[in-house]
């Protein structure tokens, strides 16, 4: 039996070595890191006494809601303002549509007449708003504003978001984008969400009571989706994810991290903002 080179004694005891370094290496379990880290949140929002629920999600979203012009369901307020409630409640009826369509890997843009129409629907929010603003700096103004209306062109605003953001994140994440499929392909399709946030209007100004937590919890985690998803969008282009995603479950890791800048974010500005008003500094 021939006898080893002190070289190949050295290559085998590296090798070893290097096996178990690899065995030794576990993947970070983010998918029940993220599970358990949102449920926490959850957990800390529905039940940390000292105040009501809804005055807990006001809080939370004070710093990026202006809570002005607010709406009440049922004998309670919406934690957001009557044209953020529009656009972010519609911002997540459209997202969950879009997955329940048929539309979670669409790439493209709509055909121009319905893209006509998305642009025309952020056209009238920003006359509804004008319209709204002059009359708060005591201009003249073109029509009575009200809240009815303020959520409604809100939610035309929340679809338009919902499509701009949806495709933003299909191009930039997807390894599986399907660039051939738009967003929204007919009338028809774009036609089913504006009924369904119909529907949600008609319940809100109805003053259907049984429906103010299923509404108020759509309009919270829409403006926070929205804050969290961009964070998201970031997180993931920095850990290099960018055109690799097959699955959403790929983005455990940086669906985790991204939860430290959304609260931190939310809770900066809420923060501020009441700090602010208890110096007198706004109204």
């Amino acid at each position: 039996m021939s006898e080893r080179s002190p070289d190949e004694i050295l290559r085998m005891a590296q090798e070893r070595i290097a096996a178990r370094k690899e065995a030794g290496k576990r993947p970070i379990p983010w998918g029940p890191i993220f599970l358990g880290s949102f449920s926490a949140l959850l957990v800390a929002l529905l039940f940390s006494p000292g105040m009501p629920l809804e005055w807990k999600m006001y809080a939370v979203v004070h710093g990026i809601c202006a809570q002005q012009h607010n709406i009440f369901v049922g004998g309670l307020q919406f934690p957001l303002c009557a044209r953020n409630s529009g656009i972010y409640l519609s911002f997540m009826l459209t997202f969950l549509y879009l997955y329940a369509i048929g539309r979670g890997r669409a790439g493209k843009i709509p055909p121009w007449p319905i893209s006509l129409t998305l642009v025309a629907f952020v056209a009238i929010m920003a006359v509804d708003g004008f319209n709204s603003l002059f009359l708060d700096l005591g201009l003249p103004n073109w029509y009575p504003p009200d809240n009815f209306l303020r959520t409604l062109t809100g939610m035309g605003m929340g679809i338009t978001i919902a499509t701009a953001l949806h495709i933003v994140l299909n191009n930039t994440l997807r390894q599986n984008v399907d660039p051939q499929q738009p967003v929204f392909a007919n009338w028809g399709q774009l036609l089913g969400i504006i009924v369904i946030n119909l529907l949600a209007l008609a319940a809100i100004y109805g003053n259907l009571g049984i429906t103010f937590w299923p509404l108020a919890f759509l309009a919270f985690f829409g403006i926070l989706g929205v804050l969290y998803l961009v964070c998201l969008l970031l997180t993931s282009l920095f850990m290099g994810y960018e055109g690799k995603v097959t699955s959403i479950r790929q983005l455990a890791g940086p669906a985790t991290i991204a939860l430290i800048p959304t609260l931190v974010i939310a809770g900066v500005m809420s923060w501020l903002r009441f700090w602010m008003e208890s110096m007198g500094l706004i109204l």
